[in-house]
């Protein structure tokens, strides 16, 4: 993880940077609920020294989608503290086609956690349990990378 040093509070930390890769797949056909979301990839950050920050989170991936699928992925963010405790942040993310041929496409989203106290925290990038991947197995989601820069406000 990078840090950068603010001249005008010497000591003060007013950036953290931090990113990780991951993927998940291939899948199987997914026709209903899967009982947990599959995690794709996680990243943490240390804020400790910081005031309240906006965390910006930037995911970016390769979709690879088998001949003939049809897919609704859905992808959700959660952030954990350094006490265990879980809470989805912002929208659900959705990554939706029908194939004809074999391809693979890019899916990226950004998202700006705001007004964040200081400390260690965790984020996941999560397939969520209402994705559907329909007709053909073997979707799988590569080069999954998370990265987020925190900032003071």
């Amino acid at each position: 993880m990078s840090e950068y040093y603010c001249p005008a509070r010497p000591g003060a930390k007013s950036i953290a940077i931090n990113s990780s890769t991951g993927g998940v797949g291939p899948l199987p056909v997914i026709t209903t609920l899967f009982a947990e979301p599959l995690n794709v990839v996680t990243t943490s950050i240390d804020t400790t020294g910081m005031s309240r920050t906006i965390n910006l989170l930037n995911f970016t991936s390769i979709v690879n989608l088998p001949l003939g699928v049809s897919v609704t992925l859905n992808f959700e963010v959660l952030r954990t503290m350094d006490d265990g405790t879980s809470i989805k942040v912002g929208p659900t993310f959705t990554f939706s086609t029908i194939v004809d041929v074999l391809e693979a496409e890019a899916f990226s989203f950004q998202y700006a956690d705001t007004n964040i106290a200081p400390g260690n925290y965790t984020y996941s990038v999560q397939l969520s349990t209402n994705s559907i991947i329909d007709i053909t197995p073997g979707a799988s989601i590569n080069n999954a990378t998370l990265s987020i820069v925190a900032a003071n406000q």
